[in-house]
């Protein structure tokens, strides 16, 4: 056997990470409820291959034969959103200075402005997702966060007064956007246009959107598909904060934060992987094992009947891969010999071999123990069984297939 590695070690540890964030990135979704349901029916699938629920299982091994397209058809936002981010980190970006207190206090200040002279706003604050693919139209700008910025794109007589300002950092990057609408019309109820888009952003990205209700002069917060009115300035200010401390955390406490988040998701995600890991590596190693397998007769001529198998069961010798062997049922496991060819009562010797049992293609037979079964047919119409009768077991004929 192979010796268990450094190689295997770094291995599991980076699948164990890649499931972890994955589990988190979904987790905040609402695919998440989807890939717990496609869990539970693996568990179903495997349990009923198991218990040799034939139609369950049939029915399940056809849906997990396309699985990977359905993968891909029900995950297919999350997927494009988790390719974008790897894209980014690996790619690296335009590093941006991260709002300061003096800026956030501009902000803060000027949207309670707004509130006050009854304008409406829409401010959306980038966290780590790309927003390229959901927001349209609008204007490039790359300006410095301030009061007289902001009081212009939002003055009533300018073009994109209507539309979203997207900050980034303390750039104000793009103003006059149009961003995608939310259909939880439930949470709606009493809101306009400018929150269904806050909020449709907020469900499909990790931004912060910000807006003041022209109408009931109301300050709202939508951020993971949440939309909260605040109270007054220092709620507001207390949401922005948070969101800028989460999304961007002192570096001094990123592995701190790592280590101590999430232990029931880290150790889920290291007990898969450590499973992944033994059925798929380990499982493709060669292995050989020995069954215990009964033996059956059909096709058994009318005028004759069968009256004894001998052995009534055999040793049978299988080679393949570990993994198909840990997936394999021996229940399903029996010998049948075809005996249409018989036309004579008395005693055949039937020689074992691969057409007498059905296989999984991935495994072959290696060996019989015995190769071969000696058959006791009689005559269905009458029965005459003698001590005298009986030949030697030199004399038993072969059955011919």
């Amino acid at each position: 056997m192979t010796p268990f590695g450094l190689a295997d070690v770094l291995d599991i540890a980076f699948v164990a990470t890649l499931l972890y964030v994955v589990l988190l990135w979904f987790k905040r979704t609402k695919s998440a409820f989807v890939a717990a349901g496609i869990f539970i029916l693996a568990i179903i699938y495997l349990i009923a291959r198991q218990a040799g629920m034939y139609l369950t299982s049939w029915i399940l091994q056809g849906f997990f034969a396309v699985f990977l397209i359905a993968l891909i058809v029900i995950f297919q936002e999350e997927l494009r959103s988790f390719f974008e981010r790897l894209a980014l980190w690996s790619l690296g970006r335009r590093r941006l200075s991260p709002l300061q207190a003096k800026e956030i206090d501009i902000l803060l200040h000027t949207i309670a402005h707004f509130a006050r002279e009854e304008v409406g706003v829409l401010i959306v604050l980038k966290g780590q997702d790309a927003l390229e693919r959901y927001v349209e139209g609008g204007y490039e700008l790359d300006g410095v966060v301030s009061k007289a910025l902001l009081q212009s794109i939002f003055d009533r007589h300018s073009e994109g007064h209507d539309g979203a300002v997207v900050i980034e950092g303390n750039r104000v990057m793009r103003f006059g956007v149009r961003l995608p609408l939310s259909k939880e019309f439930h949470k709606l109820t009493g809101f306009g246009t400018r929150h269904a888009a806050a909020l449709g952003l907020s469900e499909r990205t990790d931004a912060l959107c910000v807006v003041v209700s022209e109408e009931k002069s109301t300050i709202s917060v939508c951020r993971e598909g949440n939309l909260i009115v605040a109270r007054d300035i220092q709620m507001l200010e207390e949401q922005v904060e948070s969101f800028l401390k989460q999304k961007r955390p002192a570096p001094t406490l990123r592995w701190s934060v790592f280590v101590k988040s999430h232990p029931w998701e880290k150790a889920v995600c290291l007990a898969f992987a450590v499973a992944l890991w033994l059925f798929l590596v380990r499982g493709f190693k060669p292995a050989t094992e020995t069954f215990r397998i009964p033996v059956a007769a059909h096709n058994v001529p009318a005028h004759l009947q069968l009256v004894s198998i001998k052995p009534s069961a055999v040793a049978m010798t299988l080679a393949g891969l570990k993994r198909d062997f840990a997936l394999l049922n021996p229940m399903y496991l029996k010998i049948y010999l075809d005996l249409q060819m018989a036309v004579k009562p008395g005693p055949h010797l039937v020689n074992l071999s691969e057409r007498e049992i059905q296989l999984p293609k991935e495994l072959h037979l290696v060996q019989f123990d015995p190769s071969s079964v000696a058959v006791q047919l009689e005559l269905t119409e009458t029965k005459t069984e003698t001590a005298g009768s009986h030949r030697s077991t030199d004399e038993i004929p072969e059955l011919k297939k």
